[in-house]
């Protein structure tokens, strides 16, 4: 049905020719971000190196793709492996020649690069639990992954005024923010899909708008393709700040989008052609034994369970991946997924390899405010406005040090810039990176959200309360944290009762 894999090891020359012509001056930096972001790059901060990231659809991750990424990790001493809140992993500190050699190896372990950044449809996520998760409707797996066929094989077809993110959703936790995406599909208990289209984060947040009910499942690529014709007409080409998919509904209304969106749809429908029927996934029968651990949990097949695994700040340790692979080698059906919150699930475990694997996976996030969510920060990102990643884990120091209790804070969102890499518009607590003037002086500073949700059914973005410098939130942290402690109660039944008060009790902070 689609393309093979040759088509994109050819269109691989495009990007290497980009950096020769880089390199010879012939383009400029920004001429060169315009093509290498089609390829998945990005030169970091310094310019002398770069990162790729490999597209991961749904967050899956099999054995052989664990392999390739600890032989290249390996080959050349990558110093920097982060999983993303799109379920992809990204490497860092990179050569430019190493970035095309490892693009180009990708494809022989099934990851592709392409589309993985610019104006081009990005990595398709999906629930990354499912098809395990006893709380599911059903496993969307099956048409995130046909989704992400049809994309890379079409993209070269479309011009786009910038990204598209189009996402699947099993069930309510909405973890992959369905609604409030550029498309999203929502399965619904009768089996089949709600869409949702025209939200997103970054600049200008926006939540999204159901544009159709009851889709069958069989018919997931007219809309895809629909959304993809519709924005290509209909975005804003002349300014790239106005050129989401979300502008599209300011600009033209809900009424009128739904309207051409339906429209497309339906004259596709009427060709035909782009019909899928996905068989069942096999899941492998094991010996039951129950077992129980903090991070193991029971997958809706009997006797299977999972192992979570939450690196701090999203950066995974080479050491750990080993250990895993070595661990689940033998075993059968055993997977990894990656979470949008940047965690690594080992899936389709008996009891005992739960309990093996959950052994060798220790040294991450120990508690929800540990598992905090953050981008990668401006100390690598070219666009990073502040250090996210760094300055997460000093509030995660600084909390050890203080010795409050794990359930005095939740889980932080973390963003460098305005882009929300780190979705800290939906955090219970978000933080965003920015600067300030105070008395004429620039000050390095985040700004802080909170009361933000991602649930289907309740989401909101934070409202703000305030901007703090950058040197003073993790005393805000251990504060806030011993304030929460002081009154007997966890953060969640302390901030239903203060959830008003925020800038008040953190006011001495704020600037």
């Amino acid at each position: 049905m689609f393309r093979d894999v040759s088509f994109h090891r050819d269109r691989i020359s495009v990007f290497t020719d980009a950096q020769r012509r880089l390199s010879e001056g012939e383009i400029t930096e920004k001429e060169f971000k315009g093509i290498s972001g089609g390829f998945g790059s990005y030169n970091e901060r310094g310019g002398r190196t770069g990162m790729i990231r490999l597209r991961m659809c749904g967050g899956h991750m099999d054995r052989d793709k664990l392999d390739f990424i600890i032989d290249v990790a390996e080959r050349y001493s990558i110093p920097l492996i982060h999983t993303t809140t799109c379920e992809t992993v990204q490497l860092h500190r990179l050569t430019p020649e190493q970035i095309a050699t490892v693009m180009t190896e990708a494809l022989d372990h099934g990851i592709n690069t392409q589309g993985g950044g610019g104006d081009h449809p990005r990595n398709v996520s999906a629930t990354s639990l499912s098809g395990v998760d006893p709380g599911e409707y059903f496993d969307v797996y099956p048409y995130a992954k046909a989704t992400e066929a049809m994309l890379l094989d079409i993209m070269t077809e479309f011009r786009l005024p910038r990204k598209l993110k189009v996402t699947f959703s099993s069930s309510p936790s909405n973890e992959t923010h369905a609604t409030f995406r550029d498309m999203g599909f929502v399965a619904r208990p009768d089996g089949l899909f709600d869409v949702w289209i025209a939200g997103g984060l970054g600049k200008g947040p926006s939540m999204g708008f159901r544009v159709a009910e009851a889709v069958e499942p069989s018919h997931v690529l007219y809309h895809v393709r629909a959304m993809m014709e519709v924005f290509s007409e209909n975005g804003d080409f002349g300014n790239r700040g106005h050129a989401r998919t979300r502008h599209m509904k300011e600009d033209l209304g809900e009424a009128r989008l739904s309207e051409l969106y339906n429209g497309r749809v339906a004259e596709l429908e009427s060709r035909g052609g782009l019909d899928l029927h996905s068989e069942p996934v096999a899941f492998p029968e094991k010996a039951y034994m129950e077992v129980s651990g903090e991070r193991i949990r029971p997958q809706k097949q009997k006797g299977l369970y999972y192992v979570t695994y939450r690196p701090v700040a999203g950066e995974v340790e080479l050491e750990v991946l080993k250990r895993i692979r070595d661990a689940i080698r033998d075993m059968e059906g055993v997977e990894l997924r990656i979470s949008p919150d940047s965690a690594i699930h080992v899936v389709n475990l008996s009891g005992e390899e739960a309990l093996l694997v959950e052994s060798v996976t220790g040294g991450g996030a120990a508690t929800p405010f540990e598992a905090s969510v953050s981008c990668i920060g401006g100390t690598v990102c070219t666009t990073g406005v502040r250090d996210s990643n760094g300055l997460l884990k000093r509030m995660i120091s600084a909390v050890r040090d203080s010795g409050i209790p794990a359930d005095a804070l939740p889980r932080f969102r973390i963003s460098g810039c305005p882009s929300s890499c780190g979705a800290h518009q939906v955090g219970v607590v978000g933080l965003q990176g920015g600067v300030r003037t105070v008395d004429g002086v620039p000050v390095p500073v985040f700004n802080m959200t909170v009361n933000g949700c991602g649930l289907q059914g309740t989401e909101r973005f934070g409202f703000p309360v305030g901007a703090i410098p950058e040197d003073r939130v993790p005393d805000m942290v251990v504060f806030l944290g011993r304030t929460v402690a002081d009154s007997g109660m966890g953060f969640d039944e302390w901030f239903t009762l203060n959830r008003d008060r925020m800038t008040e009790v953190l006011a001495d902070h704020l600037v």
